[in-house]
């Protein structure tokens, strides 16, 4: 279940995502830049994904100009292979397409296994900037976020 984060969930989110994404980062010559996450932060839609009330993972989300991004979806290393990425993509969904929004929108590394989840998610390829790709999905409007569980 996808819940708001506070400000004391940020470090627990930042060191989950600096150490998801570090092998990634170091793959591609990028380093990790603790400002610009706590940057990122501040500007977006920060969510815990809670399974029996531990924290399992983190997804942002952002809004902009009638648009709608995921700019991270992490979950725990030791978790994932269990439906905790896709059920934090569909509570996602049902956020972005509550409030009206005809699409979400993300950025990932060409070659992250995320590609695949996506996809299978109705996402497809926008636009290639190496290393990353740009996809979208189109979203029906399903009505408001509670149903699939997001707390606030």
């Amino acid at each position: 279940m996808l819940e708001e984060a506070s400000p004391r969930d940020r470090a627990w989110a930042a060191a989950l995502v600096r150490d998801n994404m570090d092998a990634t980062y170091r793959r591609h010559g990028l380093a990790w830049d603790p400002a610009r996450f706590a940057a990122d932060w501040a500007a977006g839609e920060n969510y815990l994904l809670r399974c029996d009330g531990e924290a399992v993972g983190y997804l942002r989300l952002f809004h902009h100009a009638g648009r709608s991004y995921l700019q991270d979806l992490q979950v725990v290393a030791g978790r994932c292979g269990f439906g905790l990425g896709t059920q934090a993509l569909e509570q996602a969904k049902v956020l972005v397409g509550g409030r009206g929004d005809d699409a979400l929108r993300l950025k990932v590394f060409a070659d992250s296994p995320a590609v695949r989840l996506y996809r299978r998610h109705g996402f497809v390829e926008l636009l290639h900037e190496p290393p990353l790709i740009g996809m979208e999905c189109r979203l029906t409007h399903r009505g408001g976020h509670r149903r699939l569980g997001v707390t606030r």
